[in-house]
């Protein structure tokens, strides 16, 4: 946000942003069925600033549009995982 913020002159004052994750497992490690979840996740964005509210409404808008994290949860990302052992090949997926 304070990176979109700069790019776009506006004076904030402020900027707090608070996440909340809301994860769960179930299943076995020992069995070999453990799973994770993620059920969600909730973002707070408080904003002090002199600017008009549609223009930090904007700003939210835009800075969530170029927030990597975000892009990354919500899309298609494709993941590649590669293991080692001893600095022998173990794993790749």
């Amino acid at each position: 946000m304070t990176q979109v913020a700069s790019k776009k002159r506006l004076n904030l004052r402020k900027e707090t942003v608070k996440v909340t994750a809301h994860f769960r497992e179930q299943g076995s490690v020992l069995r070999g069925d453990a799973e994770a979840f993620c059920d969600g996740f909730e973002v707070e964005v408080q904003i002090e600033s002199d600017e008009p509210p549609s223009t930090i409404q904007e700003l939210v808008r835009l800075a969530r549009r170029m927030c990597f994290t975000e892009v990354a949860l919500t899309s298609q990302t494709p993941i590649t995982v590669i293991a080692t052992l001893n600095g022998n090949p173990l794993y790749q997926d």
